[in-house]
């Protein structure tokens, strides 16, 4: 139950609190703990945001506990820099994959392969586009927070600093399964399906 919560400003603080988060929710909402050793690596992905760009970040906070957070970004052409340094940096993990554990061997490898099909064009990620002069969000919720209003509170917070950014255009990359059916979260907070 979410009793007291607060939206707030990321800290530097609050890293290992949103590292936490990120790792739990990694795999489409879920832990990314049965596939990954390795936390890591794994946090590098969001390392742009904390590190870069870390005004742009919001958390939701529950009883001195974060239960949530918003990692955005004003300029996407920032990221799309950031996103080229992640796909060096994650095939560079070829070097290591034979000196890793069992588990991080998988995914790594997994992981390595659909960034290869989307670099090659044999992937529907490859087709995505991006609106030009947009800001960029990601964002992830531990499950005892979803449901219950707490991202609707850290997207308004987000869109109220971007405003006053002169940001006209935010966009965040969703995936829609059986297991994450989130659709709806961004249609009613104001998302439309981009294509371009």
């Amino acid at each position: 139950m979410i009793n007291h919560m607060i939206i707030r400003r990321y800290k530097p603080s609050d890293c290992t609190q949103v590292e936490h988060i990120q790792f739990e929710t990694y795999f489409l909402g879920k832990s990314v703990g049965p596939f990954v050793t390795d936390k890591k690596r794994i946090h590098e992905d969001i390392s742009y945001y904390i590190e870069k760009e870390p005004e742009s970040c919001f958390v939701a906070e529950d009883k001195g506990k974060i239960v949530g957070y918003l990692l955005g970004c004003l300029d996407d052409n920032s990221h799309k820099e950031s996103n080229f340094r992640f796909v060096i940096k994650t095939l560079s993990n070829l070097v290591f994959i034979p000196f890793m554990d069992k588990k991080d061997r998988r995914f790594w490898w997994a992981r390595i392969k659909i960034i290869s099909d989307a670099l090659l064009g044999r992937s529907e990620d490859s087709r995505f586009k991006t609106p030009n002069n947009s800001g960029h969000i990601h964002i992830n919720l531990l499950p005892q927070a979803r449901g219950k209003g707490v991202g609707t509170k850290l997207l308004k917070e987000f869109f109220k600093y971007a405003r006053s950014k002169r940001v006209k255009t935010i966009h965040a990359d969703s995936f829609e399964t059986r297991l994450n059916p989130n659709k709806n979260f961004w249609m009613k907070n104001g998302f439309k399906e981009y294509c371009n």
